[in-house]
């Protein structure tokens, strides 16, 4: 948690730091697959600019892996720094960077459950991990600053790409050699993975 503060202190320092000597400071809300938050920004010119800001929020979900229906709940906690290119000195961009990664995922599951090569009446636990520093890669439309000042609409769409997930499995009353290899197997199936789908839609100003 530190080190993320420092990141987003660094960042905004480097915003505001630049505002003295140019127009095109924003700040904007936006909502989306990865929660909600609040985003700064600074366009240094027509074709470049950089935002950063905290997302959190949580999405529920149901899916089966391993042989075992898992109730998921994802908790989104993250912070990017990212660079945007507008390539034609307009609304359109290209954005990419880096992404402090705190998301959880966590998973349940109740009743008969086959657990390596046995049967099991029990209760499933899944907690799972990403990388904590990921990469972010998208285009958008509008965000802040915009390229003029007031009230402005945003549109991103790209990937957050966090790495094979990591997944630790507990149950009681399930023998160790049966545990494991059943963590092996979610840990397989959930390899792929890797790859988390960004939308988000965004309301800001521009100053």
């Amino acid at each position: 948690m530190k080190t993320r503060l420092m990141l987003a202190g660094a960042a905004a320092a480097m915003v505001l730091a630049s505002t003295s000597h140019a127009d095109g400071f924003g700040v904007d809300a936006k909502i989306g697959t990865l929660g909600y938050g609040v985003e700064i920004g600074y366009r240094f010119n027509d074709y470049l600019g950089l935002h950063t800001g905290i997302n959190t929020g949580s999405y529920d979900f149901d899916k089966e892996d391993a042989g075992i229906d898992y109730s998921y709940g994802m908790d989104f906690d993250t912070l990017p720094i990212l660079i945007d290119w507008y390539v034609f000195g307009g609304g359109f961009r290209l954005t990419g960077g880096v992404v402090s990664n705190d998301n959880k995922l966590s998973g349940k599951a109740s009743g008969a459950l086959d657990i390596g090569d046995g049967t099991y009446n029990t209760t499933a636990t899944s907690d799972i991990s990403f990388d904590k520093s990921s990469t972010y890669v998208g285009l958008g439309w509008g965000g802040v600053p915009s390229s003029r000042n007031g009230f402005g609409m945003s549109l991103d769409l790209g990937v957050m790409i966090h790495g094979s997930p990591k997944a630790t499995l507990s149950a009681p009353g399930v023998s160790p050699d049966d545990l494991a290899q059943e963590q092996a197997s979610l840990n397989d199936d959930l390899k792929d993975f890797k790859y988390w789908p960004v939308i988000s839609l965004g309301i800001g100003y521009t100053f």
